[in-house]
């Protein structure tokens, strides 16, 4: 069964941070993500992308990091 791990770091503005997504979001780089936290709309753009993947368990396991920068 593979499985998949998704983390998105934010590095500024009002949803700075870092974030476990379930299930993850299909993104690539250079792609523009709005954000609505606090009534307010943020802009995001995905700067980095990094995928790998470990097929030496019995679970193959994916881990997917995404990197954002306000816009």
């Amino acid at each position: 069964m593979i499985k998949k791990n998704t983390k998105a770091i934010f590095f500024d503005g009002d949803y700075k941070g870092d974030y476990n997504w379930k299930g993850g979001i299909p993104l690539s780089e250079g792609e523009i993500m709005s954000v609505k936290i606090n009534g307010k709309l943020l802009q995001y753009k995905l700067i980095k992308k990094e995928v790998s993947y470990d097929a030496e368990s019995e679970d193959q396991i994916v881990n997917v990091l995404y990197t954002f920068k306000l816009i």
